[in-house]
């Protein structure tokens, strides 16, 4: 016998994904919570006891989104062999040009606000200015504020990226404009 908290879970989990493939396919705006639920084979009430609203349900989407992209960072800087913070930094603008996530991507500063997001990303960002830091990567110790301007770079980037007619340009432009801010950042011994 299943049990409620089981059913529960399935029942958000149904909720996430049916939110996230329509959110992908259409964007936040046009996407109602009758047709989540739908997609989700719930009923709206059920939308409702696992969310507060469609917002809620979005920013729990995208902050699996953001933990995804962490994840995808922290894999490529072991597959890398020699960690960086340009890897670093490729590898978040490689996660954030999924295709599916465009939309979302494009979405989430109107929906969740650039101040959350960015709370999000500075901590990401963070742990990676303080790694580069530790490896010789950075002229100096970095502060929160760095954390803070990176990420909304880096997060611009990602928007440039899913906005973009030629993602695989402007994937490419974001690349070296990283690479050009992270030189910036080295010790002279280091710069090219």
């Amino acid at each position: 016998m299943v049990s409620h908290d089981e059913r529960s879970h399935a029942t958000r989990a149904a909720l996430i994904d049916a939110g996230r493939e329509l959110f992908a396919e259409r964007g936040y705006a046009t996407v109602s919570v009758g047709e989540i639920t739908r997609r989700a084979g719930v009923t709206t009430g059920a939308l409702y006891h696992q969310f507060a609203g469609k917002r809620e349900l979005f920013e729990q989407i995208y902050s699996e989104l953001v933990g995804r992209v962490w994840a995808h960072v922290l894999d490529a800087r072991e597959r890398g062999g020699a960690p960086s913070l340009l890897g670093d930094c490729e590898a978040y603008l490689d996660a954030c040009a999924d295709p599916a996530f465009d939309r979302i991507t494009i979405d989430g500063p109107g929906v969740i606000g650039w101040d959350q997001i960015l709370d999000e990303a500075q901590a990401m960002i963070a742990v990676s200015l303080a790694s580069a830091y530790e490896r010789g990567e950075l002229a100096a110790a970095p502060g929160a504020s760095l954390a803070r301007m990176l990420a909304a770079a880096l997060k611009e980037a990602a928007v440039m990226i899913a906005r973009a007619d030629d993602p695989l340009d402007a994937r490419a432009s974001a690349r070296a404009s990283a690479a050009q801010l992270i030189g910036g950042l080295a010790p002279a011994a280091h710069r090219r």
